[in-house]
């Protein structure tokens, strides 16, 4: 029988499973150092970015040296500025833009307003004010823009004159949220008139809504009567100027009837004619 002499310093070797264990819990543990860096060093940006950001607050570098006001013609610029909240030497990174055009709006006449920095030194604020078109009478006169918004309380202040619609109430406008069927094509027609050079929008003083008839115009120096219905407005429009165009203007008709098919009905302004006696008695109402 043959012995082998066993060898002294041999090393036993370790199981497989062993050695991937430790592999896995070594890079577990790189990954969890490299997490960590890359925490710390998010912190360390964020934490810088804020100071950066606060000195900016402080630097007289942005500092607004020029506010610029556009589109103003109603409001005055100290008006809009004190909306806005802000004056120069204020820091451009410290104003709030949309706290700034949401401020401005508060005043009725501004429809539409954009606030823009203007880097290193400006503001600009750019304003849309509303383009009144009518008055509309319900609890007292009120002003009507042209899109048919109901926009503020008519005062002496504001020193315009234009058309009134009237028939509505404000439970009608209420109803509609602020705009009426009615209060619309109102509006439409106004918009009509104004491309018109025969009967143009200056020559009417009111304009009075029925929810049956439609509309009826009223005109500003002859007082003359004029129902139009409830649509085809341009088509009638062309009917009347042609009425107009005939007679050299409205003077002497009491009454222009539009709604009536194609036709136009006419009534006169009654005439005082002498009679016999030397009594004055009125002549007859004649329709062309």
């Amino acid at each position: 029988m043959v012995y082998r002499k066993k060898q002294r310093n041999a090393k036993k070797k370790e199981p497989v499973a062993n050695r991937l264990k430790k592999t896995i819990e070594s890079r577990d543990t790189v990954n969890a150092i490299k997490l960590g860096i890359c925490v710390i060093s998010g912190l360390l940006i964020v934490f810088g970015a804020l100071h950066i950001y606060n000195e900016l607050l402080k630097s007289s570098y942005l500092s607004i040296r020029e506010i610029k006001v556009t589109g103003n013609m109603r409001l005055a610029r100290a008006e809009i500025l004190e909306l806005a909240d802000v004056d120069i030497g204020d820091n451009l990174l410290a104003i709030d833009i949309t706290n700034i055009q949401k401020n401005i709006r508060l005043n009725p006449w501004v429809a539409q307003v954009k606030g823009k920095r203007d880097f290193l030194d400006g503001l600009s604020i750019d304003i849309k004010e509303r383009n009144p078109i009518a008055f509309i009478n319900l609890d007292a006169l009120y002003l009507v823009d042209e899109a048919g918004v109901i926009f503020k309380k008519a005062s002496l202040e504001d020193e315009i004159d234009l058309p009134v619609i009237t028939g509505l109430t404000r439970e009608d406008i209420e109803e509609e949220n602020a705009k009426s069927e009615f209060a619309i094509k109102a509006v439409n027609l106004i918009h009509l008139l104004t491309n018109r050079t025969v009967f143009e929008v200056d020559y009417l003083s009111e304009i009075n809504i029925d929810k049956t008839y439609g509309l009826t115009l009223y005109t500003m120096r002859e007082g003359t009567r004029i129902e139009l219905g409830n649509d085809n407005f341009a088509e009638k429009l062309d009917r009347l100027e042609r009425v107009i165009k005939s007679r050299n203007g409205l003077e002497g008709i009491e009454f222009v009837g539009l709604n009536h098919d194609k036709g136009v009905v006419v009534r006169l302004v009654p005439k005082e004619v002498p009679a016999s006696n030397g009594v004055r008695i009125k002549a007859k109402t004649q329709k062309i």
